[in-house]
């Protein structure tokens, strides 16, 4: 028997998997397996919503297609009685994100639970070491950053931007554009948006609601940009003029990061 084996978990991304979870993926067990929680909505001592990597069932693979051709996903369950959004919106606006991003198809969902594949990589925000609080504290930590990691990240970045602007184009937003919702994939290398929980639909809302949903979106990756320019000097493109135009809300003390984005770039220069 083997060992390992490589599983397919999406379309493009396979894991490596141990033996001891090959005999469920060969043979469904009679209720999804769970192999890891990866992560859990709570208040207080109560659970709300739990997230896990699962070995579906084969009720499970029965139901949805896709579980079939994926057995090892992610399973979000909201737990009974428990305020949620409805999964069967999530799962539409996975879809429609799926079709405009080209992202792995969402697999399936009942009235409390939602589906989707397994990405394996890590969110931005574990290989970024920025963001911190207060924001002023990332001048001295994007000066410090070396060359090829700041290149590395902006290159992420403006696939971010792009990848957000299409949804936009698209007529959706994606609602909760945090940076630990782009999962960063090694192979392929690529970036993943995820979480479609709260999308909108621009046919659904006001000209202006829409408008400042999309403005919101982008809040957290032109931050992000400004700390980078802290490292490397003013960039040009989409990402560079957005994050310089709206600089002003985007930060509490705008004039500082300027400085160090002027400075950065007489050094480079």
């Amino acid at each position: 028997m083997d060992e390992e084996r490589l599983i397919p978990v999406s379309p493009r991304h396979a894991v490596l998997l141990s033996r001891e979870y090959l005999a469920f993926i060969d043979t469904a067990p009679q209720r999804d397996y769970v192999v890891r929680t990866v992560a859990k909505r709570q208040v207080g001592a109560m659970t709300l919503m739990s997230g896990d990597l699962v070995i579906a069932s084969a009720e499970t693979r029965q139901a949805f297609p896709l579980a079939e051709r994926y057995p090892l996903h992610f399973r979000k369950s909201y737990f009974p009685g428990q305020l949620h959004g409805e999964t069967k919106d999530e799962f539409a606006n996975h879809a429609r994100a799926s079709s405009l991003i080209d992202i792995p198809p969402p697999i399936g969902h009942t009235p409390n639970t939602f589906r989707s594949c397994l990405l394996p990589g890590h969110p931005y925000t574990r290989i970024s070491p920025l963001g911190a609080d207060p924001q002023t504290a990332n001048i001295a930590t994007a000066e410090t950053l070396p060359l090829a990691s700041a290149a590395g990240l902006w290159r992420l970045c403006e696939e971010a931007l792009a990848k957000l602007m299409s949804l936009q184009q698209g007529g959706l937003a994606h609602g909760d554009a945090e940076l630990h919702n782009f999962i960063v994939c090694p192979t392929p290398l690529e970036l993943v948006l995820i979480d479609f929980e709260g999308s909108v639909d621009k046919d659904a809302v006001t000209e202006e609601a829409w408008e400042k949903r999309c403005t919101l979106d982008l809040e957290p990756l032109l931050r992000e940009a400004v700390y980078l320019q802290c490292a490397l000097g003013r960039q040009e493109g989409w990402l560079a003029k957005l994050s310089f135009e709206r600089m002003p809300a985007l930060l509490k003390y705008p004039d500082q990061f300027l400085r160090a984005i002027e400075q950065r770039q007489s050094v480079s220069g």
